[in-house]
């Protein structure tokens, strides 16, 4: 999984998830960043319809129309149902592309909804789940899940040689079972995610806005302590991506020690995105 990461607290925020070439969010100046990897992106999912989310869509629907690129990729944007500010970035978008080579698809999505990735061995698909962030705003987060096969608890004590038996016998299906494991879960602007929805995930890309609860003014974003106590109550196998930091704490990342929790405490890593910076995970 490659992620290619990008968030200034009220200017722009998206996440460009490389394997099902997907984009989260699309901030202000996407892609002039992703450069020719916008043309790689078939599907965009937006959490909600504040500027600094969704205002770098005008340059994503015109550079994959003139651009020296492939220009006949269909590209799907899913998003909030009943987003009234999405709604006018669609009318906006539609009045001034008349003429597009490609063919762009608008999908309202509910909590609940699951659009399929891939069909195949192992299928993947988005689960979009509800979240929190402002009243006035509707908003989701989604889940990128996989579909995986694995031995029936009542065989885990089988050896090799009986489980290749069996298998021999025709009795492979009775063997298995299949589990959704959640990959990489986004949250957008939300306050602290209910454990729940991305539990068992294996990557955590959470709202950070605040290192200090005494900053936070009106409850709709969520601290570091939040993310990482989100984090290690939905189980989170892997890593904790805290990102949308705000720039006042710029010149504190480094020293920061996180929200007084030891790392060895932690089941997973936990890595801070400076606000403006570039950031690349393979």
């Amino acid at each position: 999984m490659r992620l290619l990461m990008y968030s200034k607290a009220l200017y722009s925020t998206w996440i460009y998830y490389s394997a099902d070439r997907i984009l989260f969010d699309a901030g202000e100046g996407a892609s002039s960043i992703l450069g020719n990897k916008s043309f790689a992106i078939r599907r965009i999912f937006l959490s909600h319809g504040h500027a600094d989310h969704i205002s770098g869509l005008i340059g994503l629907v015109n550079i994959r129309n003139n651009a020296m690129g492939d220009t006949e990729k269909e590209l799907s944007v899913y998003y909030p149902k009943d987003s009234y500010l999405i709604g006018e970035m669609i009318k906006y978008i539609s009045r001034t592309n008349r003429r597009l080579d490609y063919h762009l698809e608008w999908i309202p999505l509910a909590p609940g909804d699951r659009v399929e990735l891939l069909d195949c061995q192992m299928p993947r698909y988005v689960e979009a789940f509800p979240t929190q962030h402002v009243s006035t705003e509707t908003s989701l987060g989604y889940n990128v899940v996989e579909v995986r096969h694995r031995l029936k608890p009542q065989f885990a004590n089988l050896s090799q040689e009986e489980i290749v038996a069996k298998v021999k016998a025709g009795e492979r299906a009775a063997l298995s079972e299949h589990y959704h494991q959640k990959l990489f879960s986004y949250g957008g602007d939300s306050v602290a995610i209910k454990p729940a929805y991305i539990a068992d995930t294996e990557i955590l890309c959470h709202d950070t806005t605040f290192l200090d609860e005494s900053d936070r003014k009106e409850y709709k974003h969520a601290t570091l302590a939040e993310a990482i106590a989100c984090a290690r109550n939905a189980r989170v196998k892997k890593e904790l991506y805290c990102f949308h930091i705000s720039s006042r704490y710029k010149a504190q990342l480094r020293k920061l020690e996180l929200a007084g929790v030891p790392m060895e405490e932690l089941d997973f890593r936990v890595t801070l995105i400076p606000p403006g910076r570039i950031y690349s995970v393979d």
